[in-house]
């Protein structure tokens, strides 16, 4: 232990010594510092440390800024007063340490405490073993480094064998918390306690740099409703412990009767007896799938309940024994899975069971022995409840988040059988003191449950429930004469919020992995709705830290979700766009050779016969996901994998061109035009004017939606087939949302293919459809799938669906920004009356409105940022089009102004500068109608 304890030190030593300079003054070496733990051996699945360092000082300390990085989560407190929590998701190749200002320290002594929690999961950190690693300074002075002069205590309050919120492990653990083991002043810590010394620990080297997007923030979200009721009125809860070879349980009955069980039908159930009789275990009436009961007559006198031969298992077990006959109500032990308790409750309604207070915030009153209350969000949120608890000792408060309700009374954060992975419930034991209540790690749902076990009465004060996500603000609208497309496009940057916390991330309730796929489609709607491009770079390129050495590309980061190669695909299609966007070559540079490594094994699957990629069966995983609807076309010599493919090639090519990478573009375009005839060639159906999905042995498979809409999406279709295929993809697409063969994913290549063949109203249709359903059927942000309010694992909340918001502003409004400063507009004059519409741009942002009076008369105005340019491109003119800007005829039959010129497909394209508002209106006798074929 001592040889690579040194040997870890050398090699951090020579890391600091050849490490490049940094670019940044914040740019730290991470050896300038030392890693510390509370100990030293192997860590518990979940640890939770305090850290404390006493600063004392003489003289003021300026601007104090502390640097800090731990494994998994900290939180960090200064004189009992919160400063901010971290760090941001990471990956064993590369951290970020946050930087938080702790303002002037000014003479006199400091107290600095950290809490870190060691949470170690398969979504979020690519964690090692858990330490604390921080650095405070002073305009450049350093003032103090962790190091074993800190000093520490575990909290041993916080179980280390919690239950995991999703037994694969995918966010960590729940919080089961002993409120009676819990130091009162923890975040103050001004007087001696039992601290020890903390302890050097041995870190993998790895590069450390500043963190790269700001911190998240919580924001205040408002309790919509609040429903009470009792939990188990005519039952019992008894906790049994898994940890021992067998479990006792001595039942007092005063008079004889019929006990009545309810458990899960689990291994639990084959093992009980009382007094050496099995019971017969029938499922439960009006409950979930899974829970059953048993009758056992019990005469007068002591009976014994023992459950025997079950495995080793971290949770335990709760069962309900009907309370009538008990003479005595057994003790609720501290169980380590509070969410099988909460699920056995049978749930009675009754306003009488909570009192409820709203002002300020809202206090509930709890009565004894169990009852519970439900808050709606109105929508699924991540984030952490806060409140303050007042009961006695020994009370039990369960709290629990789901995104669904249970027969519209209780969510099930712990569904059972219905989808016994997940488990989203804490729990607090209460020591008598007034308390308060929150989680260290976020939860997320609509609902949250309430639960309380007491023989007396339980105050909860000050209910508060704040969404953690990224620091931005709404700049993007959409307004038309159309409401249900107005709220439809909220609703997309509603499902984003929750997704966009370190990362892009897909489901908070179920997952919160960084998915590329969904992070693509969620970027684009930042885009019309914030305008950030930190948390895009930041993705890409730990995206990048996990492809393989051969090339083959990661599907999500941190952590390997797989090998897929559509996901790899819209990686490049994102360095592209991030390039495009903000005209930095820097990002593309630094994975160039990525991208080459991709390109390259991307290759290796193209056949010599045909040029067409040809992909193996196997799991979405190892090959592409495109849809959740999808099957054959993920594999062979696939259309939709085939026209991205074309579209990979072409943006690695643009890529290359803004590099000076000239080679590389000419032989990633000359492949792309070949390519884009292959298609063409085997894979169009030219009799029947559409695209098959896929060749597999040498057999073509009939057509889907997906086919002609990536075909479209990625320009691959010859102009005069072009309202064929858009033909083809409407026809193709089930109207029957129980059973459909587009999914909410896939949308964004069909709604994107219907934009370029200009089917502007008919993708309005579709839009109507798929997503005024969702909100008849109560969806306040969109679901994962069409088909998600019919199966407990599928998320209510997912932004991979948000494609309208996309379309609505860049295909209705007909705003989107180009380059750094540049924008364009084209209204859809065709599709409705009146539109209006805010999009960011790097720097302000750029106001569209229009309308349409009737087929003779349209106007729009657009103002932008000062510094910015860019163009308004109008239909192609007839005989009788007169053009005015700002009052001056600028066009018309006999006067064509110089600055105005004609594209090649004859739309007019007048340039505008930003800074001023700029009123354009056009006349033209009604007898043409133009629609568009392509637009870019």
């Amino acid at each position: 232990m001592q040889r690579s304890f040194i040997t870890f030190w050398l090699i951090t030593a020579l890391l600091c010594l050849f490490w490049p300079k940094p670019t940044q003054a914040s740019d730290l070496c991470f050896c300038v510092a030392t890693p510390i733990w509370w100990h030293s051996s192997t860590p518990a699945a979940h640890e939770v440390a305090l850290f404390r360092l006493v600063i004392e000082r003489d003289t003021l300390a300026p601007n104090a800024i502390l640097s800090i990085f731990a494994d998994t989560r900290y939180e960090v407190y200064l004189n009992g007063k919160f400063v901010g929590r971290g760090p941001a998701r990471f990956s064993r190749q590369h951290r970020e340490y946050d930087q938080l200002s702790l303002g002037d320290l000014t003479p006199g002594r400091h107290v600095l405490i950290v809490r870190v929690q060691w949470a170690p999961n398969f979504r979020r950190s690519e964690s090692e073993r858990p330490f604390l690693w921080a650095l405070l300074q002073s305009e450049g002075q350093t003032l103090a480094t962790s190091g074993p002069h800190w000093q520490t205590q575990p909290l041993l309050a916080y179980r280390s064998d919690a239950a995991p919120v999703h037994r694969w492990g995918l966010i960590g653990p729940t919080e089961i918390v002993d409120l009676r083991l819990l130091p009162p002043d923890w975040s103050l810590m001004g007087t001696e306690s039992p601290w020890q010394p903390a302890v050097a620990v041995e870190v993998t080297p790895a590069r450390f740099t500043a963190r790269s997007i700001p911190l998240t923030v919580e924001v205040d979200i408002p309790i919509q409703r609040i429903s009470t009721g009792w939990l188990g009125e005519d039952f019992v809860p008894i906790e049994l412990l898994s940890s021992e070879d067998q479990t006792l349980v001595q039942l007092q009955i005063k008079h004889q009767t019929m006990l009545t069980l309810v458990s899960l039908q689990d291994e639990l159930t084959t093992n009980i007896t009382i007094n050496g009789n099995q019971l017969i275990w029938q499922p439960a009436s009006e409950r979930p799938p899974g829970i059953v009961t048993a009758s056992y007559p019990a005469t007068v006198g002591t009976h014994t309940l023992r459950v025997t031969g079950l495995s080793e298992r971290p949770e335990g077990w709760t069962i309900f024994i009907s309370r009538d006959g008990l003479a005595s109500i057994p003790t609720l032990n501290a169980t380590a899975h509070a969410g099988r308790r909460v699920l056995l409750a049978p749930p009675h309604p009754d306003p009488q069971a909570v009192t409820v207070s709203e002002t300020p915030s809202p206090t509930l009153s709890f009565q004894p022995p169990a009852s519970y209350a439900v808050l709606d969000l109105g929508r699924t949120v991540h984030g952490r409840l806060y409140a303050e608890v007042a009961g006695p000792d020994g009370a039990t408060v369960d709290i629990g988040w789901d995104e669904r309700l249970w027969q519209q009374t209780i969510p099930l954060p712990f569904p059972g059988e219905l989808h016994p992975e997940w488990n989203q419930v804490d729990s607090w034991r209460l020591d008598g003191r007034e308390q308060r209540l929150t989680t260290i790690d976020t939860r997320a749902g609509r609902y949250i449950v309430i639960a309380v076990w007491s023989n007396e009465p339980v105050e909860i004060r000050n209910i508060q429930v704040r969404e953690e996500r990224y620091p931005v603000t709404q700049i993007g609208s959409f307004a038309s004469d159309d409401p249900l497309l107005n709220r439809i496009w909220q609703v997309g940057v509603d499902s984003l919020l929750p997704n966009m916390t370190d990362a892009y991330t897909d489901t908070p309730w179920r997952e919160r992995g960084q998915w590329w796929g969904d992070a693509f489609v969620s970027y684009h709607i930042n885009q019309v709705a914030f305008g950030d491009q930190l948390l895009l770079r930041r993705g890409v390129r730990q995206l990048a830290d996990a492809f393989t050495a051969e090339g083959a590309p990661a599907a999500m980061a941190p952590h390997d979700g797989g090998r897929m190669l559509d996901y790899g695909m819209l990686w490049v299609q994102a360095i592209a766009e991030d390039l495009q966007r903000t005209d930095d070559p820097a990002l593309a540079r630094e994975l160039w050779p990525t991208i080459i490594r991709f390109l390259n094994h991307l290759a290796t699957y193209r056949r010599n016969d045909t040029g067409l990629l040809d992909l193996p069966a196997g799991h979405w995983s190892q090959t592409t996901y495109l849809d959740s609807s999808v099957t054959v076309a993920r594999y062979g010599q696939s259309t939709p994998v085939n026209a991205m493919y074309y579209g990979t090639l072409r943006a690695a090519a643009a890529i290359a061109i803004a590099l000076g990478e000239t080679e590389a573009a000419n032989d990633w375009e000359s492949e792309a035009a070949l390519l884009r005839n292959r298609i063409n060639q085997y894979l169009y159906d030219q009799p029947r004017r559409r695209y098959i999905t896929t060749i597999i042995n040498s057999q073509p498979i009939a057509a889907d939606p997906y086919a002609q809409a990536f075909a479209l999406a990625y320009d691959l279709v010859p102009p005069t087939e072009i309202s064929a295929v858009a033909d083809a993809l409407l026809s193709l697409i089930s109207r029957d949302l129980t059973h459909p063969n587009l999914q909410l994913y896939g949308m964004f290549w069909a709604l994107e293919g219907l934009r370029r063949a200009g089917r502007i109203n008919e993708a309005i249709q579709l839009i109507k459809e798929f997503y005024g359903w969702q909100l008849a059927q109560g969806a306040t942000t969109w679901w994962e799938h069409l088909n998600s309010d019919r199966f407990w694992y599928a998320s209510r909340s997912h932004s991979w669906s948000g494609a309208p918001t996309w379309f609505l502003t860049t295909a209705i409004v007909g705003a989107r920004q180009t380059g750094p400063t540049t924008w364009e507009v084209i209204p859809a004059w065709e599709s409705m009356n009146h539109a209006t519409g805010i999009i960011p741009l790097l720097t302000g942002s750029l106001t569209v409105t229009w309308e349409k009076t009737d087929c003779s008369s349209s106007r729009v105005r657009i103002q932008a940022s000062e510094g910015t340019q860019g163009a308004l491109l109008l239909p192609p003119p007839t005989d009788s089009t007169v053009i005015t800007h700002n009052g001056e005829e600028v066009w018309s039959p006999n006067y064509h102004n110089a600055a105005i010129s004609q594209m090649v497909d004859r739309r007019i394209r007048i340039p505008l500068g930003g800074g001023q508002a700029h009123i354009i209106e056009r006349q033209q006798a009604c007898f043409m109608i133009w629609i568009p074929t392509v637009q870019h």
